[in-house]
Formats: C-alpha cells, sequence, structure tokens
C-alpha cells in the first residue's frame, strides 16, 4: 500500500471502480474475473489488469482454485469502510437529489412535481441538467413556482454541480400542452418528487 496518495492506485481508472462497485454491491462473494468483468461491464482483459494491481494493493484476495483466480474483497484491508462508505453514498445519491428538490420546493404550491430525462434513465453525463416538471393550479402561482425553482437550482448546483431545466405548467396548459410527446414522456418515465 502506498501511504501517500493511496488512493490513485486503487480509483485511478473507471476499469476498477467498476469492478470494486460491483465487487461492494456483494462484499462477501468470490468472483472470477470473467464473472465480475461481466458484471461491471468491463472487458476480460482490461479486468484481469486492473484485478492483478488491485491485488497488489492487498484490497482484494487473489486466489488460486484450478487453472482460474478466485477474487474476493480483503475485509481486513484499512480503506475497505471508507470505500464502503463512498459507494454507500454514490448509490443514494439520486434519492439525495430528489430530497433537496422536494426541501427546495416547499414554499411553492403545486399539485406535483417530477424529475424526469437522462438522470432517471441512467444516461446523463457529468454535466446533465436536472429535468423537472411542476405542475401548479393556477398562473397567479407561477411566480412563487419560480422563485422555489431558483432555489432549487442553487442547491442543486451548491451540492451536486448539476444545473436545473424546469418546465412549469398551469393545470389548463397539462390538459391541452404544447408538446404533448413532451407530457407523455414525462408520465412514463418521471419520477415523483416525494412531499
Amino acid at each position: 500500500m502506498r501511504f501517500h496518495d493511496a488512493l490513485t492506485p486503487v480509483l485511478g481508472s473507471p476499469t476498477k471502480l467498476g469492478l470494486l462497485r460491483t465487487m461492494f454491491a456483494s462484499a462477501h462473494r468470490h468472483w472470477t474475473g470473467r464473472e465480475l468483468a461481466r458484471t461491471a461491464g468491463v472487458s476480460v482483459a482490461q479486468a484481469a489488469r486492473d484485478l492483478a494491481q488491485l491485488a497488489d494493493t492487498s484490497l482484494i484476495n487473489r486466489k488460486v482454485i484450478g487453472s482460474a483466480y478466485s477474487w474476493q474483497l480483503n475485509s481486513s484491508h484499512v480503506l475497505i469502510p471508507v470505500l464502503a462508505e463512498l459507494f454507500r453514498r454514490e448509490s443514494g445519491l439520486r434519492s439525495e437529489m430528489l430530497q433537496a428538490v422536494s426541501r427546495g420546493l416547499r414554499v411553492a404550491r403545486f399539485d406535483r412535481a417530477r424529475v424526469f430525462g437522462s438522470i432517471l434513465r441512467g444516461e446523463e453525463r457529468d454535466d446533465s441538467d436536472v429535468d423537472l416538471f411542476l405542475q401548479i393550479r393556477t398562473s397567479g402561482e407561477r411566480e412563487r413556482a419560480e422563485e422555489a425553482v431558483a432555489r432549487v437550482r442553487s442547491e442543486l448546483w451548491n451540492r451536486f454541480g448539476n444545473p436545473v431545466s424546469a418546465i412549469i405548467y398551469t393545470r389548463a396548459e397539462a390538459r391541452h400542452p404544447r408538446n404533448p410527446a413532451l407530457l407523455k414522456a414525462i408520465e412514463q418515465e418521471g419520477l415523483d418528487v416525494p412531499g
């Protein structure tokens, strides 16, 4: 183990992250290299190289079984609890984002709020917008809804680094939308904001 920049050999590539993310999801499991590569969605050759490097850090254990290796997390390694917490937090980020949206919208009166788009489809990039649909009762509530959306924009940018793209419809506009296909997609793929 390196004592300076110790995370570089552990988290230094997307492939290693994918392998570790998969292994932490089933922390006590023994894996073959092929099944680990398949589950993590990485090439077998790259997985073999990265698993060997991770074994060199003793973060994972390599065991010879016949002509193959079995791989398992080394539960005694000093970084295991830290990495477990990182992956646990990572798996809850979408839920945390939805809670932040909910808190920001508390002061607005609305019929419903839904997050939709690439983030819910799992197709987001680092700079993807959080797409937000907000349905209010009447146009008289639009100003207050826009203020709430501004709070959501600020909080999501500060906490997650994502911009917010919001669509606000009144009940009447939702009944006769300008873009029915968009509203249908929001209904099909969207997720209601809690609260």
